[in-house]
């Protein structure tokens, strides 16, 4: 079900949960709500007419940079049905913030919420676009779910807990053969120590989106804990030595991500799950 009110802005769509969507505690993955949440976002932006497959005649693609969602105690079964809703929330010069709630959508309880940047891109200059021709486009709601669209500065890395290297395959690629910006997420959490894994559920996540990877690319991964009990996940790309060798050196950052992790509620019974009424 979509609907799209123009009397407040707000876009909503309803999703149907599958098995690859949820986490073993019945919660929506990472990957599920920032897919499901960037797939609303192309709805919207295709009832406008600036959809990636409009702009791109123009020769201009869309780029998300940043987001920060909070991930709340919600159960998400098999099957169940949860709404996203968005709204563009400020339009500046060079810059689109776009909110969003994702909610159950039997008693509209709180999944996540979040907001997330773009921008616009030429293709031929790889230089920023001004907004201008979104305005008369895009309703702007004034109404945030964060504190505000600061962007939020993240602590530098004294020393790193663990490192991992990860090499782009076919399947982290998204349809402009660019590393996934899920994909980004899903390499950064693999750092993650396996006790707190087995004792903890994410409860938020910042995302900053630096440079772009591709196939083949060599990802370098580091976790660093901070001094707040959070988590610093960066990843640089690994690029040729200047001078022609093989031999490779530490790239540029391409994805920087800080988690946050809180103890685990108490898991409901499988038994709970298999009884339910469909």
């Amino acid at each position: 079900m979509t609907t799209f009110s123009k009397s407040n802005g707000k876009y909503r769509h309803t999703y149907t949960a599958t098995a690859s969507d949820i986490t073993p505690l019945y919660r929506l993955t990472p990957n599920a709500l920032l897919m499901y949440f960037q797939d609303s976002f192309a709805r919207l932006m295709t009832i406008h007419g600036v959809a990636a497959f409009d702009i791109v005649k123009q020769r201009r693609m869309w780029v998300i940079t940043e987001v920060q969602i909070d991930i709340h105690p919600t159960v998400t079964y098999w099957s169940e049905e949860f709404t996203v809703e968005l709204w563009v929330s400020e339009l500046t010069p060079l810059r689109i913030y776009c909110d969003f709630r994702i909610v159950r959508k039997d008693d509209e309880q709180l999944i996540a919420s979040g907001t997330s940047q773009w921008n616009i891109l030429n293709l031929d200059t790889k230089r920023l676009e001004s907004t201008d021709f979104l305005t008369d486009r895009l309703t702007v709601v004034p109404e945030l779910t964060t504190a505000s669209h600061k962007k939020v500065r993240f602590p530098k890395p004294q020393s790193f807990d663990m490192q991992m290297e990860h090499r782009a395959t076919r399947l982290d690629l998204d349809f402009n053969f660019h590393v996934s910006n899920r994909s980004y997420v899903s390499i950064a959490l693999l750092t993650m120590p396996d006790e707190v894994l087995a004792s903890q559920t994410l409860t938020s996540l910042v995302v900053h989106w630096l440079h772009e990877t591709y196939l083949d690319d060599t990802l370098t991964c580091r976790m660093s804990r901070t001094a707040d009990g959070g988590y610093i996940h960066t990843l640089t790309r690994s690029d040729p030595d200047a001078t022609g060798s093989s031999h490779e050196v530490e790239g540029v950052a391409v994805c920087e991500i800080m988690s946050r992790w809180q103890p685990q509620p108490e898991t409901a019974d499988v038994s709970e799950v298999l009884n339910r009424e469909l």
